[in-house]
């Protein structure tokens, strides 16, 4: 997918590009008549050693990020379509915390895709903030609007917190550790060594499917509720 983020004030859109599904990748070019599609102003979030850089160094050049949905580390979509290698990569210029509630051993400042969404815009946001105030025209954009997008951005995370909430409710009332807890973790990575990376993800996605079907049955009860 990819966000466009615009100016501060105005943090743009999203465009969700299903490639699975025979979606094509636009063809970032300066000669492009969209303009979130020039490739001067376009970039990947794409964290790569010794090619990205720091957002927040481009931030008042980037009108439009590109996001891949998968795991970066295996990713080779990125080397292999001719309109996303063009593009420069970039990637957070902080290390954050992830509230995802899987499991991973990729290590500390590893995030969900959707996290990683919200952190970058967010790092936009300031950099073209402080650019604006920094700059010698009048600048008729206030903290109190600046405070406004932020709280915006707030809104990409809905669902995401919607399904930890759900996550981790399941799990108390089964009597398991928190989601993301060092006893949880430990578990999963017991349960992965005995039953083997095949079985391990048919148990999570089990797990999940259970989640889902609960969260789906409350959310029609709160509906009949609200009908009577």
């Amino acid at each position: 997918g990819e966000e466009n983020p615009k100016s501060a004030g105005d943090l743009g859109s999203v465009r969700l590009i299903d490639v699975a599904n025979g979606d094509d990748i636009p063809n970032y070019d300066n000669n492009s008549i969209d303009p979130i599609e020039q490739s001067e102003t376009a970039f990947l979030l794409f964290p790569s050693p010794g090619e990205s850089v720091p957002i927040e160094s481009v931030a008042h050049q980037m009108e439009t990020l590109v996001v891949l949905d998968c795991k970066w580390t295996k990713s080779s979509l990125c080397r292999k379509n001719a309109n996303l290698t063009k593009l420069r990569k970039v990637h957070l210029s902080n290390t954050y915390n992830t509230h995802y509630w899987r499991w991973h051993n990729a290590g500390d400042g590893c995030v969900s895709t959707i996290e990683a969404i919200y952190y970058a815009a967010m790092e936009v946001s300031e950099q073209k903030y402080q650019q604006l105030l920094s700059s010698e025209d009048q600048c008729t954009f206030t903290l109190e609007d600046h405070l406004a997008d932020q709280s915006n951005l707030m809104h990409l995370l809905w669902l995401f917190g919607h399904q930890r909430a759900a996550t981790f409710q399941a799990a108390n009332r089964d009597g398991k550790p928190a989601p993301g807890s060092a006893e949880a973790k430990e578990l999963a990575r017991a349960l992965r060594k005995q039953t083997g990376e095949y079985a391990w993800r048919s148990e999570r996605n089990k797990e999940i499917g259970k989640i889902l079907k609960e969260e789906c049955r409350r959310m029609k009860e709160l509906a009949l509720k609200e009908k009577h």
